[in-house]
């Protein structure tokens, strides 16, 4: 294969990631997008079409293959990430060995992966209890189509494979890491905001930690200030991640401790965007705790960081807009203003869509909407965004929850409780309960309320009524790792 350049590898990449996210708007297998990334980028060799189109980086590639020889007993290979980019351009190919455990990872034939070995297994036809994937929000997903599916040991597994690919490279660099330690925390980082909606809370917010006490551990050695200003940015970003999750666990002041610190190592490290998104998250959790001027100004601190339409979109729908409906009477006229320049500043964006936790699409932006027209009592205008909202979404994922949610309280709303009470049964139904976030479960709390005081609650109201109040409670992460504020 004629050598690419790396402008050139940046541009296939990039057009990679296009098609996947197609493919993920219409549900394809997985199969399928990496065959339509080879069919419109034929300078992509099978292999690494397959890893793009289940989105992961090379770093996340070798943790999987690492954790596929843990889970059979055998200790891991000399695989790194070069070598795997090595194969995947064509210039040597892998054993039989490692073909076999591509096969395995990615769930394909030798012929499909364009692999010599004839004789490698096809991962899609042998599996076992020990069989691991890493998986992001839409691996899972496309990976699904083909038959397989994650348990919680799996999930549980795949997370600490991830982990454990950081501390392995501490353990061969030491304690203030290096060159490998940085790239595979990064690719932490990515898995984590990628992956933020395929496990439970608690689960992940258990591993979010111990990664981030690894952070802490090289934070505490001596360390270039280059290097020391990067870590303290992964730290910041990781405490962002603990932040969400703890407000999604309910625990408001872990949230806002850890939340805060991310806006600090933020500004610390030069990121705006990671200042900007703390800044935004922090008012999220002080309005959850009704302190919706405090929100409000946070808020308006986070869009001073806003460099991008799209950020700008995602602070004012996601901060601002939710504080000024709430505090209401002489803010609505500005809510409803906000609601116009979020949805402008969305359309401007020239990729008007990023995945991940940290991301905003138009899915999210018609949610926040839906919700503010409630508060602001336009219930017309909620069930048409919260409508869009659950069209945009996957059945079975948070984001879908949350959309069906608000629509099933404009149908209360609207007078339509049996509708309404029908719509939080199929979230109930769709979400395993230590999966249901608090926000969830505050949104079919607020919606029982409504339905009982109707005065005429139908058998499916009261049903729904038990079963919320059967839920078991969310139990918060406890304190697994230091804050990185140090040094």
């Amino acid at each position: 294969m004629a050598k690419i350049s790396r402008a050139r590898r940046a541009a296939l990449q990039r057009s990679a990631y296009d098609l996947r996210r197609q493919g993920q708007r219409d549900d394809w297998p997985v199969a399928r997008i990496a065959a339509t990334i080879r069919a419109a980028l034929p300078d992509i060799l099978p292999l690494e079409a397959w890893r793009l189109a289940y989105g992961w980086s090379r770093p996340q590639a070798v943790a999987g293959i690492t954790a596929l020889y843990q889970a059979d007993g055998l200790a891991p290979p000399p695989l790194n990430p070069s070598m795997l980019c090595r194969w995947e351009h064509g210039r040597y190919p892998p054993g039989e060995d490692y073909s076999r455990m591509l096969c395995r990872l990615y769930q394909a034939s030798a012929g499909q992966l364009g692999l010599r070995h004839a004789r490698v297994m096809s991962g899609t036809g042998a599996t076992s209890r020990g069989y691991l994937h890493l998986k992001d929000v839409t691996a899972t997903s496309a990976a699904s189509g083909n038959g397989y599916q994650m348990t919680a040991e799996d999930n549980a597994a795949a997370l600490a494979a991830v982990r454990e690919s950081v501390q392995l490279a501490l353990e061969a660099e030491g304690p203030s890491g290096g060159p490998l330690a940085a790239q595979y925390l990064n690719a932490a980082l990515g898995y984590y905001d990628a992956s933020y909606s395929s496990f439970p809370p608690a689960m992940l917010a258990t591993e979010v930690h111990r990664t981030r006490a690894l952070v802490t551990t090289m934070l505490r050695a001596d360390q270039p200030d280059e290097a020391r200003t990067e870590l303290r940015r992964a730290g910041g970003w990781l405490s962002a991640l603990a932040g969400n999750l703890a407000f999604h666990l309910g625990d408001y002041p872990a949230a806002q401790i850890h939340l805060s610190t991310a806006a600090r190592l933020g500004t610390a490290a030069g990121d705006a965007r990671l200042t900007c998104w703390g800044l935004g998250a922090q008012a999220m959790t002080s309005r959850a705790q009704h302190r919706d001027a405090e929100a409000l100004d946070l808020a308006r601190q986070a869009m001073e960081y806003a460099d991008t339409p799209l950020r700008r979109a995602q602070v004012l729908a996601w901060a601002e807009l939710p504080a000024l409906a709430r505090l209401g009477g002489q803010y609505r006229p500005d809510a409803i203003r906000v609601i116009g320049r979020a949805q402008d500043q969305m359309a401007a964006d020239p990729d008007g869509t990023q995945p991940g936790r940290f991301g905003f699409d138009d899915a999210e932006l018609r949610l926040h909407i839906a919700e503010a027209s409630l508060l602001l009592g336009d219930t017309g205008l909620a069930r048409e965004h919260a409508e869009a909202s659950r069209a945009a979404t996957r059945t079975g994922r948070p984001s879908w929850a949350a959309a069906t949610l608000a629509l099933a309280q404009a149908e209360a709303a609207g007078g339509s409780a049996s509708d309404a009470a029908a719509l939080a049964h199929s979230v109930l139904d769709a979400i395993p309960t230590d999966a249901l976030r608090q926000t969830s479960r505050l949104r079919l709390r607020s919606l029982d309320q409504d339905l009982a005081g109707t005065g005429t609650a139908s058998a499916e109201a009261l049903s729904l009524a038990e079963r919320i109040r059967a839920l078991p409670q969310l139990v918060p992460v406890g304190r697994i790792s230091d804050e990185p504020n140090g040094r």
